[in-house]
């Protein structure tokens, strides 16, 4: 198999930098667009390194970083490859995802502790069983990191597809029936390469809008999804 690190180490050098020298944050959060530019407006990191994207790193803690995470578990999961190449020992996944748990609300949070995979990356790289499981300790921190904020995280397992548009009603049923509280399209491939490159893996997802008997209720206009937007980057923080 192909070693990332030889053409990340070649990629690196074209920008000028060198890969041993480098001072790549440990842990990086890998954010979905809303997060990310949210990120970005407060001025919180400065841009460092072009690893897996635009790589920036806190400017008061040089051991974390964020990054605009890619989308669908093939682009995440080679996003995560090229760092855990460079050095990142530890991914968090901050995105955006459907419920399919009639309880779920929009705005609410969703702590992820493993995700049911519907996607090929994760049988690619050798994981046959249905369910990816984040790490525990690491889900455990963002868990108290959470609830200092004065939010309550929903704990528990999720579903991940690469077809964000093909969510069947059974299938809903099927994964909700599993305990799965949403759905999204990155976490499997993600958790998928923290466990073959041995690294740790954590997840964090707001929910955007819920399918349930009733049917779709969309809520990308509604102000509780900027209101999580801000108490989660404050997390992030």
């Amino acid at each position: 198999m192909t070693d990332p690190k030889d053409l990340v180490r070649i990629e690196l050098k074209k920008a000028g930098f060198d890969l041993d020298s480098m001072q790549v944050p440990k842990r990086v959060y890998l954010l979905a667009d809303d997060i990310y530019d949210a990120m970005i407006e407060k001025g919180w990191g400065e841009y460092k390194y072009p690893l897996g994207g635009a790589l920036y790193v806190f400017k008061n803690n040089p051991q974390i970083g964020f990054i605009k995470g890619k989308m669908c578990s093939p682009g995440i999961a080679t996003q995560a490859e090229d760092l855990a190449a460079g050095g990142v020992k530890e991914f968090i996944h901050v995105g955006l995802a459907g419920g399919i748990n009639p309880e779920l609300n929009i705005g609410d949070v969703v702590l992820t502790e493993g995700a049911y995979h519907d996607t090929a990356v994760a049988s690619l790289y050798g994981f046959h069983h249905n369910l990816l499981e984040t790490t525990p300790s690491l889900t455990d921190e963002m868990e108290s990191l959470l609830r200092k904020k004065g939010m309550e995280p929903k704990r528990g397992k999720h579903w991940t597809t690469d077809a964000g548009y093909h969510e069947t009603w059974g299938q809903v049923l099927d994964y909700r029936a599993k305990g799965a509280l949403c759905v999204e399209m990155e976490g499997a491939g993600l958790f998928a390469i923290a466990q073959y490159r041995k690294c740790s893996a954590a997840a964090i997802y707001i929910i955007t809008d819920v399918i349930t008997e009733e049917g779709w209720h969309i809520g990308w206009e509604d102000n509780k999804i900027c209101e999580a937007v801000a108490k989660v980057t404050e997390v992030i923080l």
